[in-house]
């Protein structure tokens, strides 16, 4: 039996903006002053929302754009279970006026997995016993597994949120003591772990093979709906570069037609709804340029999907035979599908450079179910075989655009990002790992130069720092092990290092270590020149790029300078990003730096999180941060400039 019903864990859909909240009970739940101070504490049957009682166990706070339940049952303890619900109240009514809650969802969900590890692992049920060691056991436990050093951020950041409760419920815990085990994860290697943990781009023979397929199968009648519907919506993917979740709520009717030369030619438009970088409540619309693939795969799926919409009184085209649209697994199950089918058309002897490109996945009885009779013979559970992420596909776009010479301004907005750093972020660049290796290789190009007598003194004043050093150690262990020369296969380094997925192998560590050792990496910004000379309205939502590309920019023209000192020929290159780099100081680093701090002093970090959760790492270090931006703007003359 096929299974085409959305998953059991999608709930009835509430506007997150619009749930009706008893601001009294809310307000008053959500106050520090709220606890009963001493050894008995209160889980009253008081309406939190017009939906929600407090005393629940089951909270449904879904909105139009997310499902989210949040489940309070596993937890056996009274006290963790209130001290979970009082933060999850807070949260959620303060960011009451946000449009997501998934940042809200994740901090419950993983303070949660903490209390289950007191609970069944410890079997500890009273707040006294919760001492550093216990928790440094419990942080010791998640670096074990593979995990990145953001996600090990953001929970070692949600446990902080925990002992912060206990503190306000009237429990005298020492914060301090906590200090050292919860701040493991540096800025710097939030950074480099960031960089590591790229979506890969997909070659253009893997890009064009994927199209190929998805293109026939589109066309034939043999095949059943949904993976006709599933090919309809890779090729629209392939050509446009939505987000997923944009993909999945495309709606009929939506394909503009433009005449063009004199109404001799035609041009047309696809209108989708765009939820993520919006500041507009609930998502907005907007449109991207339909090139002739996109508009006949769109074509397609408004006809085989025509019925199933009837049925289900709808406007969305990925449904059901219910007429539902599909939710996130039953997306990705379709998706891996339609790879499963072409393994041997896309995936027929990948190159090593292919190979990291691409994921595996296993077969699992619920594959299998969304499988169905498509595959002439049948899968066996267990075994594995290559699939794609849709996010590549957007990683792919955006790349070939600035391939093709598209402008950064034109790729923002066929990316629909708002800020053109963003934009930036998706782009993988070689030729700064490429210097970054041959400026620093050794006279033979097996190794990078450790001889710290070296003449060439930026190499020599980065071997007397410690973080340098041992990035030129461990870079060097990974060239041993594979047996690479730097001069001879520097295109295979590139590609191991960029692309890679093993982030706790002896590459993924070489890969880390290249991101520190890359910030020194001499590289003249010059599409990036003109971008900052004018003023702008300062706005924090970029605020993490923009202070990223400071620190980056920062230590360019430090290198630069450097330079100059030994020889005067590269002055003009200096002058030029000296001055750039005063212009985005003064324009942006400085104006959103200061409304960051007033709106933090203002309003709490809680408040900016709640809304801007892209700068939970900088607001949470905020003292580093400032430090290290007056550290910079001092070294290299940019204050009172």
């Amino acid at each position: 039996m096929i299974v085409e019903q959305d998953e059991q864990i999608e709930s009835i859909e509430i506007d997150v903006d619009d749930i009706e909240w008893n601001n009294e009970i809310a307000n008053a739940l959500s106050s520090e002053q709220n606890y009963l101070i001493g050894d008995w504490i209160d889980e009253p049957s008081l309406w939190v929302t017009s939906k929600i009682k407090f005393s629940n166990n089951i909270w449904d706070i879904s909105s139009k754009l997310h499902s989210r339940v949040l489940y309070f049952t596993p937890i056996r303890t009274k006290i963790f279970r209130v001290l979970l619900k009082h933060i999850a109240v807070r949260d959620l009514y303060i960011s009451r006026k946000r449009k997501r809650n998934s940042t809200v969802y994740k901090k419950i969900i993983w303070i949660r997995e903490f209390i289950l590890y007191l609970e069944k692992k410890k079997y500890m049920y009273d707040l006294r016993y919760i001492t550093p060691e216990i928790v440094n056991e419990y942080v010791e436990d998640l670096m074990k597994v593979n995990i990145t050093k953001d996600t090990l951020s953001r929970k070692l950041n949600a446990i902080q949120k925990f002992l912060e409760e206990i503190n306000i419920a009237g429990y005298d815990i020492d914060l301090s003591d906590y200090q050292k085990t919860l701040n493991r994860v540096s800025l710097a290697e939030l950074k480099a772990d960031r960089e590591v943990g790229k979506t890969p781009n997909i070659s253009k023979r893997i890009f064009k093979q994927t199209v190929k397929c998805a293109l026939t199968d589109i066309m034939d009648d043999s095949l059943r709906i949904q993976d006709r519907m599933m090919a309809c919506q890779i090729v629209i993917l392939a050509h446009t570069g939505m987000r997923k979740g944009e993909l999945q709520r495309l709606e009929e009717g939506k394909l503009r037609e433009l005449s063009i030369f004199d109404d001799k030619e035609k041009a047309y438009f696809l209108e989708f709804f765009t939820y993520k970088t919006t500041a507009a409540k609930g998502g907005r619309w907007t449109e991207t340029i339909a090139y002739p693939e996109t508009v006949k795969a769109y074509q397609i799926i408004e006809k085989v999907s025509e019925k199933r919409r009837a049925f289900g009184k709808t406007t969305y085209l990925h449904v059901n035979g219910n007429g539902k649209r599909y939710g996130d697994t039953a997306f990705y199950y379709s998706f891996d599908g339609f790879f499963y089918r072409h393994q041997k058309e896309i995936f027929n002897n990948l190159s090593v450079f292919e190979k990291t490109e691409v994921h595996i996945n296993k077969v699992n009885s619920t594959f299998l179910m969304y499988l169905g009779n498509s595959v002439s013979t049948t899968p066996v559970i267990g075994e594995t075989f290559f699939t794609l992420n849709p996010h590549q596909f957007r990683v792919f776009m955006a790349n070939r655009l600035k391939e093709e010479g598209k402008g950064l301004q034109w790729i923002m907005k066929h990316m629909n990002h708002m800020s053109e750093e963003m934009t930036k972020h998706y782009f993988r660049d070689d030729y700064l790992v490429q210097e970054t290796l041959l400026r620093r290789a050794s006279k033979d190009g097996n190794s990078l130069e450790v001889d710290s007598n070296n003449q060439n003194s930026i190499i020599s004043d980065e071997l007397s720092e410690p973080e340098l050093l041992k990035a030129y150690q461990e870079i060097n262990k990974f060239l041993k092990k594979k047996k690479f020369n730097i001069f001879k296969d520097i295109d295979e380094i590139i590609h191991i290092l960029k692309y890679n997925p093993l982030r706790e192998s002896i590459v993924g560590i070489c890969t880390k270590q290249m991101g520190i050792l890359c910030e020194r990496q001499y590289r003249l910004a010059t599409m990036e020149k003109w971008y900052y000379l004018s003023p702008k309205v300062p706005n924090i939502d970029s605020f993490d790029f923009t202070y990223k590309r400071f620190i980056d920019k920062a230590k360019i023209v430090q290198h630069n300078k450097e330079l100059v000192q030994q020889d005067s020929k590269y002055l003009r290159d200096y002058e030029t990003e000296h001055r750039s780099f005063i212009k985005f100081y003064q324009n942006r680093v400085l104006p959103e730096q200061e409304l960051v701090l007033s709106l933090l002093n203002e309003k709490g970090k809680d408040y900016i999180v709640s809304f801007y959760p892209q700068l939970e790492a900088i607001v949470s270090n905020i003292n580093d941060v400032n430090k290290e931006i007056a550290k910079w703007a001092s070294k290299l003359i940019l204050v009172h400039v």
